[in-house]
């Protein structure tokens, strides 16, 4: 099981939950890793099972756990614990994002992990970092994309807003998998593991460095502006309504704040008003005039939109040099043959769910050719990890399985 990828002779023992760290795991596995992700015996990771189906593994935990293997092990059990170490000696990888101090509690801790191997790369995931004074809070995505400056800088003047996606989450588990590659690439170098750290909060902060430029020159921090220019007041960014006007039915359209830039005439010519490009029209002649003025802005581009829908409008204007681009949703990329044939979107047969279209790997990369594989079975790699791992016997097993070790 697993793709022949660069990772590919790597082992990973998994005890992440949710969806920040499988992320990481999930990249791990689809670059060729073995990743062993641990679970409770009968009830899996929190994220597995759904109140509404119990005992049916949910879309979410589908979407994040693919590639992998999946053993049952009650870490909190003497005799649990002990196979962990096991299994880590047998290990180059350790990635989790439990709660603040479970690990320790667990004897699991870095220092513990690194007495049974010495080489591990022991990854770990938080809401905040281990030297902040907020480092026993609890937090998931939202909190961090609050904390992190993000939501300073998203919704409308007077309402901040949060991102709709995780951002947080998934951002972080995947630099976290390439901070884990580094770490590899460095004990292959120098022959050393490591603990590899990174908070939620503390990607935000980086993730949203371009926030800085503005404030650095004001000396103060941005006002929201809603679907605008968030560096600088311009017109025109903002996301605009199309035809049939449904939910989803938005393009937004931003013409280059730059000197020089033909854009704005381009729009324009596309939405046959001549008369209000730069040299003809005082108060359309800047980004900055242009944001004045935007109802005179604004309402041309809607005129012209009312008898567009959303993909002729970013065909129209992109092929005509106007950077713009239509509002999708997941309905929009799950019916696009387009994705599938990069493998952006892939489908795969649960035992449960049956077929399936989920998102896949994006990078493309000219040595590497993802194969997908579901998620596992709960504790569907029992017999392989601990039978032929850990060459354990049919009587152990069985044993342990009573005391619900496994």
């Amino acid at each position: 099981m697993g793709c022949k990828g660069p990772l590919t002779g790597y082992r990973v023992l998994d005890m992440t939950q949710f969806e920040a760290g499988t992320v990481c795991t999930e990249t791990l596995a689809w670059l060729g890793a073995e990743v062993v992700k641990v679970e409770r015996p009968e009830k899996g990771e929190f994220g597995r099972f759904s109140q509404a189906k119990p005992g049916v593994d949910s879309y979410g935990f589908l979407v994040v756990n693919m590639n992998k293997k999946s053993i049952t092990c009650n870490a909190k059990s003497p005799e649990g614990l002990q196979l962990l170490k096991r299994l880590l000696k047998k290990s180059d990888v350790v990635v989790e994002n439990m709660g603040p101090g479970s690990m320790d509690r667990l004897g699991l801790s870095y220092e513990e992990c690194k007495k049974e191997n010495p080489q591990i790369i022991y990854a770990s995931l938080k809401g905040f970092a281990l030297d902040s004074p907020y480092r026993d809070y609890p937090a998931f995505d939202p909190i961090a994309t609050h904390t992190g400056v993000m939501v300073s800088a998203t919704g409308l003047p007077d309402q901040p807003v949060k991102c709709g996606t995780s951002v947080a989450d998934s951002g972080t588990g995947v630099m976290l998998a390439m901070s884990i590659i580094a770490a590899l690439l460095q004990r292959e170098r120098e022959g050393i593991g490591q603990r590899v750290d990174i908070a939620m909060q503390d990607f935000m902060i980086g993730l949203s460095r371009s926030q800085w430029e503005s404030y650095l020159e004001k000396g103060e921090p941005n006002h929201r502006v809603c679907n605008g220019m968030p560096l600088e007041d311009v017109a025109p960014s903002d996301t605009y309504p199309c035809k049939p006007f449904g939910q989803n039915d938005y393009v937004h359209i931003y013409c280059s704040r730059h000197p020089g830039s033909k854009q704005w005439d381009n729009l324009c010519d596309v939405i046959g008003r001549p008369d209000l490009k730069q040299d003809i029209c005082p108060e359309m002649a800047t980004p900055r005039s242009r944001y004045v003025h935007k109802d005179i802005c604004d309402n041309a581009i809607k005129d012209w939109l009312k008898d567009h829908d959303k993909m002729e409008a970013m065909d129209i204007l992109c092929k005509a040099d106007v950077p713009a681009g239509a509002l999708l949703d997941c309905a929009d990329i799950t019916n696009d043959p387009q994705y599938y044939k990069r493998g952006i979107m892939v489908e795969i047969e649960h035992p449960q769910l049956g077929k399936v279209k989920v998102p896949g790997f994006a990078p493309q990369m000219s040595a590497v050719s993802v194969e997908y594989e579901c998620s596992p079975q709960l504790g569907g790699s029992n017999q392989e990890i601990y039978g032929g791992l850990l060459e354990m016997s049919e009587e152990e097993m069985n044993a342990l399985k009573e005391k619900k070790v496994i």
